[in-house]
Parts: structure tokens; sequence; C-alpha cells
């Protein structure tokens, strides 16, 4: 595996790797890997020839500074788990290699994916997001790029971006993989401590009961999301180290706020969790 740091070389290792005919994959990370991080990986094995992980600890996305401080970092371990991974290349820029102090700022927004979930609690995220991974797409020139549904919004966010600014990547999103009793597998959960551990985990318990209310209400036209919402507001917060940011049921292309569910429709469940101060994301497909 090459490990580089500079916009060049990684230019032009890969330009060698596509006059060769090889197909480029593009897995974009802020490291401290886990089995998530693995799976994406693995996937782009599978599609790509050639395999490019980043690894960003990305500043400009980061609306509280004390979460960009604390974020876990450990790249000796990150490049063991590449290398026995098979990755050929590890791209590892620094800060000022991604955003060289004596260049103007730039900022990229997509308003209408951006104005709930996520986009509304940390204002500037997804303008972070979307500036990094634009770059990411035009130093890798990727054929493929792969990144966790976990993070949905994100998904179509950088999905929407990639189409609309005629990027020639596709943009392919990946099922969440979760821990044994169902936590979305997350590099925060590491700063999680055991008690916190076992209260998290009503998170994936409180999204998986909205689907089996639906299931249960098949004989309604359609079912209230506030009323769903409010089951698994409750279900999370009987833990006494959880607070709700937000719980919200959206239409799975447009992120708009649904207010019923009708039946034979789809919709998307997503909330964000403070978990003894740490900040935790979910998601699941609804059914009805």
């Amino acid at each position: 595996m090459k490990s580089i740091q500079s916009i060049a070389e990684i230019k032009e290792a890969l330009e060698k790797e596509r006059e060769k005919g090889l197909s480029v994959g593009l897995v974009p990370t802020m490291g401290y890997l886990h089995e998530g991080h693995l799976s994406l990986i693995r996937q782009c094995q599978q599609e790509c020839d050639v395999t490019v992980v980043t690894i960003f600890v990305n500043p400009t996305q980061f609306n509280d500074p004390s979460d960009y401080e604390n974020y876990p970092v450990d790249l000796e371990k990150d490049l063991n788990a590449l290398e026995k991974e098979g990755v050929q290349f590890a791209f590892l820029p620094h800060a000022k290699e991604m955003y060289p102090p004596n260049r103007m700022n730039v900022q990229m927004a997509i308003p209408e994916l951006t104005a709930n979930l996520c986009g509304l609690h940390r204002p500037g995220h997804f303008d972070g997001v979307l500036l990094v991974v634009s770059k990411f797409f035009n130093i890798v020139e990727p054929d493929k790029a792969f990144f966790g549904l976990k993070d949905y919004q994100q998904f179509l966010v950088i999905r929407t971006m990639g189409r609309s600014l005629n990027f020639p990547v596709e943009v392919i999103g990946c099922e969440t993989v979760r821990e044994d009793d169902g936590l979305a597998m997350s590099s925060r959960n590491a700063r999680l401590s055991e008690k916190a551990r076992e209260h998290a985990a009503l998170i994936p318990r409180a999204l998986n009961l909205v689907q089996k209310t639906l299931q249960d209400r098949k004989n309604r036209y359609s079912v209230s999301c506030d009323e769903l919402c409010e089951i698994a507001w409750d279900v999370i917060e009987s833990g006494t180290q959880n607070k709700v940011e937000y719980m919200e049921i959206v239409d799975p292309d447009t992120l708009q706020k649904l207010d019923e569910i009708q039946k034979d429709r789809t919709a998307r469940i997503a909330t964000a969790v403070f978990c003894d101060g740490v900040r935790l994301i979910d998601n699941r497909s609804l059914q009805f």
C-alpha cells in the first residue's frame, strides 16, 4: 500500500493506474476506522480495480470546535487495517494541503436538502462536507465513490452534488453496519462510557419499534408521523443518559418532513441523540 500526503503525488499515481485501463474507487473517511468503514472498502474492492481511502478529519464540517478537537484519531491502527484489507492507496493530506491559507474560501450548499435534520442543527456542516468531497472528486477522479447510509442526509447531499455538477462518478450508498445490539457503528462510539453505551442501544430499538407499530396498524389508511416520532422519542429518553436533538420522518428522496405515512408508501425516520454528551445519529427505512 502507498501512503500519500500530497495532491500532486496522488494524482500522478492514479493517472498511471488509469493508463492501464483500471477503474478507481474512492472511500472518503475521517479515520478511526471500524467495521462499517471496512465494509465500504470491501464493496469498493468488489466493484473497482483500485481502491483509494482518504483519512482526513475535515475542519470545515465541524460547527462545534470541541467536537473537532475531541474527534478520535489513531492513524497507525488505521493504516494497519488498510494494509490488511489490501488497499492500494491511502491519501492522508494535511489541512494546509487541502485548504491552502493563501486562497479565498469557497462555499457550497444545497438548501433544499439541508433545511432540516442535521442540516438544521449543525449549520455549515454540509457546506464543509460538500467542499471537501468535491475536492476529493477532483483530486482522485474516481469512477465510483462509496458512502454509508448511516449518514443518510449526507449521502443524498453528496449524490445530488455529484449529479448537479456533472462529476463523472457514481455515488453508491452502502447499508449501515451495526453492533450486535443494533447500535450503528460510529467512530464516536469509542467516546461512550459503559453506561452510556447501554443507553445508546435504545436508539435502534426505538426506530425498529416504529416499523413494528406501522405493521400493527396496517388496517389504517395512514398513520400520523408525530405519533410515531413520539413513540420513538419516549423509548430513547427512557435512558437517562439520552437527550433527543431531533426525530423526524421524511420523504426518502427529498427529505421533506411528512405529516403522515400513507399505505403502500415508504419513508425514512432519522434521529440525532446526545448520549452522555456524545452526538449519535441513526435512521432506517419505513414501509407501510
